[in-house]
């Protein structure tokens, strides 16, 4: 990239944020020959091009003996199509700074792409080759298989992840949410080409497709596009059945065994969908509890008055199938059994004598001040739209956020702090080596996951 365009890139990124100042009008476009539907926020200030797309189906979909396979799938779409290979691919796309990528989480295949205006032709030829005539060369195949094996290597020494998959798999077990996104290395080895042929196939359709761009595009222009991206995409996807999960009844105290100087503590709760009539009270009762940084309860309690960690959180974590309240810190050995017992006391203070006044107030003008901060570019423009979208808020929900914050009565928040943060029904895991915990602590013992 010449040095002439990297400077044009850096000035682009810091004009966008004038967006955030404007009024942000959602158009819905609609191509009238594939039948695909998008959201657009146009603005033709910066000529930048923003495009988010969602395919239903994530990582909860893969086989149980071909965990991976959505991650490995979608890593490879930007390693060759049609006639280009890997190393021509990935040139064309540096030699018109187009940054192009796919991810996955559990519910969701996701594609994302950002561009200058003059190179959205090219920017949309390798879009649409990589969606439609993926190589999948097995040269590619095996580095990327070799490359998600030593990202599962690599998770084996983080405490976190040890403590995400211990707490995932005991709350989720039996369920497709307990798999492991990029697999393991007895699932990854079983995963054929042909497997992941078929994900393309079987995924990556119109009727499955979430679409939100933001930028210099024009509505005709966007319906054209849509038509040329989408037009050879099979119009039907493959159906799928992700059933739907709660927590279990008996909540668990689980010990991963690790040596370290610190253990890590992360909890979950029953927490709401994301249609739930409470998530709004859900939010602000969160917000008091452990989202809000400094003034949260529990980083009052925990970090402030006791020193026995240097940040602890919680916040909503709302999949598809299922609704959580997740929680995290990282304590000192010999601090874990007094940690976990303010952390316990402080919860179930809140949960038997609910807020103040105050907090309210304040998680309110947070969560409503906070809301522009998420629209100051394209990429957060559209991100925000996807989720708009797929969570069903309906197109003017930007306009109607603050009015469904500032409506929660308290009467409300202490609803939702007396159904979904019950300390009662947590499942808490301890990854480490804790000192002071009483006999009988652990409701189970473990070992890192070593394979």
């Amino acid at each position: 990239m010449s040095p002439t365009r990297l400077a044009f890139l850096v000035f682009c990124v810091l004009c966008v944020a004038s967006l955030s100042a404007q009024a942000v009008e959602i158009k819905e476009v609609t191509a009238p020959k594939s039948g695909v539907t998008a959201w657009l926020v146009e603005d033709h200030h910066v000529p930048l091009l923003s495009l988010h797309m969602a395919f239903d189906g994530g990582s909860a979909t893969d086989p149980a003996d071909k965990q991976g396979l959505a991650a490995l799938t979608l890593a490879a779409l930007t390693q060759g199509a049609a006639t280009y290979s890997a190393t021509s691919f990935q040139k064309e796309l540096a030699d018109h700074s187009i940054a192009l990528s796919f991810s996955v989480g559990p519910d969701a295949s996701e594609a994302t792409l950002k561009c200058l205006t003059e190179d959205r032709p090219k920017a949309l030829t390798l879009l649409h080759l990589a969606l439609t005539q993926p190589r999948f060369d097995p040269k590619d195949i095996a580095r990327l298989r070799a490359r998600q094996e030593a990202s599962i290597h690599q998770q084996f020494a983080d405490p976190d992840w040890q403590g995400r998959y211990a707490l995932l798999s005991q709350i989720f077990a039996g369920h497709p949410y307990a798999q492991r996104h990029f697999g393991t290395l007895q699932t990854l080895p079983m995963i054929a080409r042909a497997d992941m042929v078929s994900f393309v196939q079987n995924r990556l359709a119109r009727d499955n497709v979430t679409l939100a761009v933001a930028g210099d595009i024009t509505p005709r222009d966007l319906a054209d596009l849509l038509d040329r991206l989408f037009a050879d995409l099979p119009a039907h996807a493959a159906p799928t059945v992700i059933p739907d999960s709660s927590l279990p009844n008996d909540p668990a105290t689980l010990l991963v065994r690790r040596e370290s100087t610190q253990s890590s503590l992360l909890f979950a709760l029953p927490g709401p969908l994301r249609n739930d009539p409470d998530w709004y009270a859900a939010e602000i009762a969160n917000y008091i509890l452990g989202g809000g940084g400094f003034s949260a309860r529990l980083m009052q309690e925990v970090r402030d008055k006791r020193g026995l960690t240097y940040g602890i959180g919680t916040g909503l974590a709302p999949f598809r199938h299922a609704g959580l309240i997740l929680g995290q810190a990282s304590i000192d050995n010999p601090k874990v059994a007094e940690a976990l017992t303010v952390t316990r006391a402080t919860m179930q203070r809140l949960h038997e004598d609910g807020p103040t006044a105050e907090e309210i107030e304040a998680a309110k003008n947070y969560l409503t001040g906070a809301q522009p901060l998420s629209l100051t570019s394209t990429d957060k423009i559209a991100s925000v739209l996807i989720g708009m979208q797929r969570e069903g808020l309906g197109i003017d929900y930007l306009d109607r956020f603050p009015d469904l914050i500032r409506s929660v009565t308290p009467d409300a928040v202490k609803a939702a702090l007396h159904r979904f943060f019950d300390p009662a029904q947590a499942t808490w895991v301890l990854v480490g080596k804790p000192e002071g915990m009483a006999a009988g602590a652990f409701t189970q013992t473990r070992e890192s996951v070593k394979q």
